[in-house]
């Protein structure tokens, strides 16, 4: 889990995440990143959750709701984990659009088609068929549109179609394609 806060807000973070985690986890999702901020009087939480590795798809809107309205629950229940002024809970997952920058994202997203840029430069749009250890396998569909002023400033060159395997490590950028069927 990736938490995100300053360095007095570190223990309350952790202490959060050890008493959502239960209740997180009996929906069958994991926290993803917790974060809290404050705003006057007002404590915010953003609270990030997906599925496990190992599953392929995303949470739904349903359990979503119930998660949230459990951590409300929670924190009414326990003054103790944020203090009793104003708070707003938000409870939602990574969404179709964040990087993917560690193995576990990578999990998450097999079988979808990927635009990747690797560390030399070369881009590909590929559908991710598998994560064996630290390394991502591929069906490269295609490189993608670079429009020609783009090309000229960047000469680095594209993956061909077929079958490619790179490991993580040589991933510049990476992030999900969006497909229309």
């Amino acid at each position: 889990m990736e938490t995100n806060a300053t360095s007095a807000k570190a223990g309350q973070v952790e202490t959060l995440s050890k008493a959502f985690a239960p209740i997180v986890e009996a929906h069958g999702l994991v926290v993803e990143h917790l974060i809290v901020k404050t705003r006057g009087a007002a404590t915010l939480l953003d609270v990030v959750v997906d599925l496990p590795e190992d599953e392929i798809g995303s949470a739904d809107l349903d359990t979503l709701t119930d998660v949230s309205r459990e951590l409300s629950d929670l924190l009414d229940a326990d003054t103790s984990l944020i203090g009793e002024g104003p708070s707003t809970l938000e409870v939602t997952t990574p969404g179709v659009f964040r990087p993917l920058t560690e193995i576990r994202h990578f999990k998450r997203a097999r079988t979808r088609l990927l635009d990747v840029e690797d560390t030399s430069g070369r881009t590909f749009l590929g559908r991710l068929e598998d994560v064996e250890g630290e390394q991502l396998v591929f069906d490269v569909q295609k490189p993608p549109h670079v429009p020609k002023r783009a090309a000229k400033a960047a000469p680095a060159g594209k993956v061909p179609p077929g079958p490619h395997r790179m490991h993580v490590s040589d991933v510049a950028r990476a992030e999900v394609h969006l497909e229309f069927r």
